[in-house]
């Protein structure tokens, strides 16, 4: 009797630790909002049941704010999604959040197409894979390719043109920050341990030590 309780409390803890695992694991979800404001073009604000969610698109990556030929992808991604209707959906292959807090998602449009996919045809994204492939890897990687050949895509060099200096605010000497709208977060730009002179209009220095998104 002893052993078969034995048994009995092994197979419970297993059930309890693997129950544990899948719930903390990642999983599909699908979410419907509408997108608030366009941060670049693998970043969006997304409203959603009342609340606003920061969303990083699954699978693309694209120039950030002050970088060269950033100006592209956002555009797009403005003209495709901003202020309309869409789906948000995860992937059971990635994480439901990245380190800084954004949901990660694929941005479905009114009409079912796939934001991140439309960026990657137009040439003005590329596939990213994080740790694990994702399901529409397959599909982006083909999107890519078709993306790559077009002559104003991000992969036939800079464009200096589209983010000229008179866009680079002041605040931010040593680093090229346009000046809002719209107001960023450190988590929307790659620069880290900046100079940052009053006023300071994005509040990258919350401590008013002169240095912007410490760490």
């Amino acid at each position: 009797m002893r052993r078969i309780g034995m048994i009995i409390t092994v197979v419970a803890c297993a059930a309890a630790l693997a129950g544990a695992a899948q719930t903390a694991g990642p999983r599909a979800f699908t979410l419907r909002g509408t997108v608030t404001r366009v941060v670049d073009g693998d970043t969006v604000h997304v409203a959603v049941a009342g609340r606003d969610e920061k969303v990083r698109l699954i699978g693309i990556d694209t120039p950030e704010v002050g970088q060269c030929d950033a100006a592209k992808a956002t555009a797009l991604a403005r003209l495709l999604a901003q202020g309309r209707p869409v789906k948000l959906v995860g992937d059971p292959t990635q994480a439901t959040r990245d380190r800084y807090g954004r949901l990660l998602a694929y941005v479905v449009l009114q009409g079912g197409g796939d934001l991140g996919y439309h960026e990657l045809a137009r040439g003005y994204a590329r596939v990213y894979v994080y740790d694990r492939p994702f399901r529409r890897l397959a599909a982006y990687r083909r999107a890519e390719h078709v993306g790559r050949k077009r002559a104003d895509s991000i992969w036939r060099g800079c464009n200096t043109a589209t983010t000229p200096s008179s866009r680079c605010d002041p605040s931010y000497p040593g680093v090229c920050i346009p000046p809002p709208p719209p107001d960023l977060d450190c988590a929307d730009i790659p620069y880290r341990n900046f100079r940052v002179l009053p006023p300071d209009p994005h509040h990258f220095d919350g401590d008013h030590d002169g240095i912007g998104c410490e760490g």
